[in-house]
């Protein structure tokens, strides 16, 4: 599928789903950083920005999804010249769309992380804090409580991707 002409011409984003719309929040688009959240339909491809954002705009980030919600953590806000990382993990309710900072915060600021997930737990690995890390940071989605168990990377990672199966989540890839 050609998205050039459907999704903001944007980088550095990050991407969610519920099992209807896939979200695809912040990102960078020269010379602004965005908090726009464009819609993907699932059920005719179509492409929306429904005016639900992100409080703030940010880059670098990264996101994962409970059945309810999806979070999106970290990342870089303004001004683009001090690129400041945030621990900040901003949520989107599924249901009706809306976005908020439940203030329930990553332990460490970092940009260019990754995440995925299981049923009951989003996981953000690795990242630039600086210096680059390989810190695993769960978050628990029936409280919302974020901890960072200690189960890490085995090396320190940036600008790495995730995926998940029914029983592992692999974290791939980036700059060592």
């Amino acid at each position: 599928r050609d998205w050039s002409s459907d999704v903001c011409s944007s980088d550095l984003l990050a991407a969610t789903s519920s099992s209807s719309y896939g979200y695809f929040g912040g990102g960078y688009t020269p010379p602004l950083y965005i908090n726009t959240i464009s819609r993907l339909d699932f059920s005719n491809e179509t492409v929306s920005d429904p005016g639900k954002n992100l409080p703030s705009e940010r880059l670098l980030l990264a996101a994962t999804s409970s059945s309810s919600y999806g979070y999106f953590g970290g990342g870089s806000i303004p001004p683009v010249t001090t690129n400041v990382r945030i621990n900040t993990i901003s949520r989107i309710d599924f249901s009706n769309e809306t976005t908020s900072n439940p203030g329930k915060n990553l332990p460490t600021a970092r940009n260019e992380v990754s995440a995925t997930s299981s049923t009951s737990y989003g996981y953000f690995g690795g990242g630039f804090a600086p210096p680059y890390i390989n810190t695993i940071s769960r978050i628990d989605f029936p409280n919302e409580t974020v901890s960072d168990p200690g189960k890490n990377l085995p090396s320190t990672t940036t600008s790495l991707t995730a995926t998940a199966s029914s029983f592992y989540g692999y974290f791939g890839g980036g700059n060592t």
